[in-house]
């Protein structure tokens, strides 16, 4: 599954725990194949996006999940913090365990959360998430 889709990317940026794409109103996040992200190795793409972002434009995050990784779910709430703009988080994988995996991750994110097998369809659903909260 590549990373394909109409939008196009602001910018990209490879870090050490992955690759992440940069779209107007969206941050679509491809860890690397058995890392674990924490809050500490993901600090890096956090600034980059909060200089990108601010803390004022709207944004929807997308879990590209192309690899297998594992992640602290305590996280996800302190990530939430540093940007009150973040609006919803989609998660796209065609794999089931992972996919099953997402729906657990529900109890983590107290934000709109939809899990996707294209990322057409999670940048679309993101869209509609947008103009609500507009």
């Amino acid at each position: 599954m590549l990373t394909k889709t109409k939008f196009k990317p602001v910018m990209e940026k490879t870090f050490s725990i992955g690759r992440f794409l940069f779209y107007p109103n969206f941050i679509v996040g491809e860890f690397n194949e058995g890392v674990h992200v924490t809050q500490k190795n993901a600090a890096e793409p956090i600034r980059m996006a909060q200089e990108i972002y601010g803390t004022d434009k709207p944004l929807i995050y997308v879990s590209h999940r192309l690899n297998s990784y594992s992640m602290d779910p305590i996280g996800y709430e302190a990530i939430s913090k540093m940007f009150p703009n973040f609006k919803g988080f989609a998660i796209v994988s065609e794999n089931r365990y992972r996919r099953m995996i997402a729906k657990l991750e529900r109890l983590f994110i107290k934000k709109p959360i939809a899990v996707f097998y294209d990322l057409e369809s999670a940048f679309e659903w993101g869209e509609t998430i947008l103009v609500e909260e507009a």
